[in-house]
């Protein structure tokens, strides 16, 4: 009897390799479902990473389309920003992502940047070496692309960062050196800032470039009152934002309690911060703001590429 029963272990053992290694997938979508559901959300994960560090390599500042003033210096500043652009090609091109959601972001993200090169060298760089005048720019194609790779990057890291909370609610060994409330803090704020901010494609919705009425901003902080950090980096940035909506929206501070102070922050340095005295006050919360999310992010996200990459060199 035991025999049998081995011997037909043995032959399902074999049927799957068969059908995993020679048939499509599609053939055996439960058994893989099974047994890849968790190696591909790890890969989704470590994509999302690396997509994150290959950002801080790009060069800043080139996409930023411009009606310019007719002059020939500026032709050379536009062949200036296609090549730097054209290396951001380059760069982009040097990611290998394993899964097919970042994939397919990598070539939203190249495309839209040769749609910007091809914009300005017809309109502007072309334009001005033949006619000596610039055209107008046609850049809705580049903005639809440009949105479109915008939509489909924050849908996937919404994704990501919800995976990371169960992770975090599981004590995985993958976050398991990380601090938990620093951790958990700070997914919670960078998921309410995606419900705050969202990307909605053009296409979907032609009216979401407009500003957010007082309404959805008394919505928006909602949504702050209801996040109770247990850090006080979360505290100290919670109390910040708080603030900085009651600067812009004055006339709104009668729907809410009074307009709070923030919080000292024990661990902020001085040093290393610099704002101007004269800035209007709030720039001068969201430099704040934007230096503790800084700070914040470089910690977690160089821990978790640690945790996540402890058996590869990517």
């Amino acid at each position: 009897m035991k025999k049998i029963v081995l011997g037909v272990v043995c032959l399902a053992i074999m049927a799957y390799g068969v059908l995993h290694f020679i048939m499509p997938e599609k053939t055996t979508p439960r058994l893989n479902q099974f047994f890849s559901k968790q190696i591909k959300d790890v890969q989704l994960i470590q994509d999302w990473l690396k997509h994150n560090q290959q950002q801080q390599l790009l060069l800043v500042d080139v996409i930023q389309p411009v009606n310019p003033k007719q002059k020939g210096s500026y032709v050379e500043y536009i062949k200036q920003r296609i090549e730097f652009n054209q290396q951001n090609i380059q760069r982009l091109e040097l990611s290998h992502y394993q899964s097919k959601a970042f994939k397919e972001i990598q070539q939203l993200e190249i495309h839209a940047l040769q749609q910007w090169n091809n914009i300005h060298q017809s309109n502007i760089v072309d334009a001005f070496e033949q006619q000596q005048h610039f055209l107008d720019l046609p850049i809705e194609e580049f903005e639809q692309l440009d949105t479109g790779a915008r939509y489909a990057f924050q849908q996937q890291e919404i994704s990501v960062l919800q995976q990371l909370q169960q992770l975090v609610q599981q004590d995985s060994d993958f976050v398991a050196d990380i601090d938990h409330s620093l951790l958990g803090d700070w997914l919670y704020y960078h998921l309410m800032q995606h419900e705050i901010h969202p990307i909605v494609a053009e296409w979907q919705d032609p009216s979401s470039t407009r500003t957010r009425n007082r309404s959805e901003a008394s919505q928006d902080l909602q949504l702050y009152k209801h996040f109770h950090p247990n850090t006080d980096e979360y505290k100290y940035i919670k109390a910040l934002s708080t603030q900085l909506w009651h600067v812009e929206y004055p006339a709104s501070s009668n729907l809410v309690t009074a307009n709070p102070r923030p919080i000292s922050y024990a661990d902020q340095s001085e040093k290393d911060i610099f704002i101007p005295e004269d800035a209007p006050k709030a720039e001068k919360l969201k430099q704040m703001i934007k230096m503790q999310n800084d700070r914040v992010n470089r910690l977690l996200l160089g821990q978790l590429r640690q945790a996540f990459f402890k058996d590869n060199k990517n």
